[in-house]
């Protein structure tokens, strides 16, 4: 329960994606289990959104880690 909690808090930007991307596909279903291609192409379309906004802090953590390393590489050169 804790680690549902902890990813729930670390990934809050991200909740209210995944919850659309979970009901869109609940709402696509048939009954007899298929998704048509037009409600595949629009969950796929929410599954890269959610995609993305994971990936962008990511993004950003790594450009900075990349400045700090550069900056400090050129503090040290004589």
């Amino acid at each position: 329960m804790l680690k549902t909690i902890r990813l729930a808090m670390q990934y809050k930007d991200s909740l209210p994606l995944a919850v659309d991307l979970i009901k869109q596909v609940e709402i696509s279903i048939r009954d007899d289990g298929s998704i048509s291609q037009k409600e595949r192409s629009k969950i796929l379309k929410s599954f890269w959104a959610l995609v993305k906004s994971l990936q962008e802090p990511k993004k950003v953590a790594a450009k900075i880690a990349d400045q700090k390393t550069k900056f400090l590489l050129e503090s040290k050169s004589p």
